[in-house]
């Protein structure tokens, strides 16, 4: 201790000296008792500077201890983080499908805990108001970030949400926003679903989220619908046999439920009639080609049947002057010929035979078939 304080002595008088020389030259000039006068000055001053400098290196020394058990800390802190770090990576993987979200979960209990250890390591030093100045500036950072990125931070606590509560896994045909698809990747911020044209769709997760979702493979089974119509001729109880026969001879239909079918209204030119078939989803057969074989089943039975799928009859009124507008020109002109010619027709016909209503008469007013009195 001794050493080291007369080592900083001596460097510090070292310093000084020589502006206490200039200053002893300067006040020699004024006089010698303002020589006495500095040189005390410049005494009291290296006295205050080493009580300082001891001050603080006894303060050092005695910090030593703290300082080691503060380096301990920090390096268990860092073994700790890393264990917890593996288990998290186990236990969440386990009850979350995004890699992502592991990932990152894992990264911010790694450094919560390495931060834990510092402010702890802090403390150690004695160095509480750090540690609150630290705390208080990485809240003000932490609001600073959530209004500037509001839409991020939404869409994260979104797939956040998402991941935990599981509404759709990766492959699970979904659709939600009007986008049918196939769910390729559950990121942090969006989903990329893939419909049946091999295009990616990107939706934010906040969207998908506050949307409503359907899942076409969480329960298993899916129904295939077929409508059809048929004439009003028909024999009905006849045509839902046919029907339900078509359906039940289908090779895909699961055994455990019936076939469903309904007569449901009378349209314009037919009776309206809906199948269900239920099906395994996912399964062997595609919805798309189940739907495929009920059609064609369904309609080789009501033709073995001769049950009529009436086409839709329409009646269409449209004024003459339209269809002579729609018209090609030649044909125009001809048929404004044609009229004229009747017309004319018509109009010599009349010339050559005057009628009167109320008696035969001709143009000279007398009786054709006789004379007045009626004779012949």
């Amino acid at each position: 201790m001794n050493i080291y304080q007369g080592i900083i002595s001596w460097t510090v008088e070292a310093v000084l000296n020589g502006a206490a020389k200039v200053q002893t030259l300067q006040v020699q000039q004024s006089g010698e008792g303002s020589a006495i006068t500095q040189a005390d000055s410049v005494s009291e001053v290296v006295d205050v500077i080493l009580e300082k400098l001891g001050s603080w290196w006894q303060s050092a020394i005695d910090m030593i201890p703290n300082l080691a058990v503060a380096i301990l800390v920090m390096i268990a802190t860092f073994i700790l983080a890393s264990i917890v770090g593996r288990i998290l990576q186990r236990v969440v993987g386990r009850v979350v499908d995004s890699e992502a979200l592991v990932s990152l979960f894992t990264t911010i209990m790694k450094t919560a805990l390495v931060c834990l250890g510092f402010f702890v390591s802090l403390s150690l030093l004695n160095l509480d108001k750090t540690v609150t100045s630290l705390l208080a500036g990485a809240g003000i950072v932490v609001l600073a970030i959530g209004f500037a990125f509001q839409d991020l931070a939404a869409n994260f606590l979104s797939g956040v949400i998402i991941s935990f509560e599981k509404p759709f896994k990766l492959n699970d045909l979904v659709r939600t926003k009007g986008y049918l698809g196939f769910v390729k990747k559950i990121n942090l911020r969006n989903t990329i679903i893939e419909n049946f044209t091999g295009k990616r769709i990107i939706i934010p997760n906040k969207e998908v989220f506050q949307s409503p979702l359907e899942n076409y493979i969480l329960t298993g089974s899916r129904r295939v619908d077929v409508d059809v119509g048929v004439s009003y001729d028909s024999d009905l109880a006849q045509v839902e046999q046919v029907l339900r026969d078509a359906a039940d001879g289908l090779s895909w239909r699961m055994e455990d439920k019936d076939v469903s079918v309904w007569c449901l209204e009378f349209d314009d030119s037919a009776i309206s009639w809906k199948v269900g078939v239920w099906m395994k989803y996912p399964g062997d057969t595609g919805f798309y080609d189940a739907k495929h074989d009920a059609h064609l089943a369904i309609k080789k039975a009501l033709d073995e049947a001769e049950i009529t799928i009436p086409l839709p009859i329409r009646t269409l009124n449209i004024p003459d002057r339209t269809i002579d507008r729609l018209l090609p020109h030649d044909q125009q002109h001809d048929k404004e010929r044609d009229k004229e010619k009747s017309n004319d027709f018509d109009q010599n016909h009349r010339s050559d035979h005057p009628r009167q209503e109320g008696s035969d008469r001709d143009s000279t007013g007398d009786s054709v078939d006789g004379d007045e009195d009626g004779e012949s």
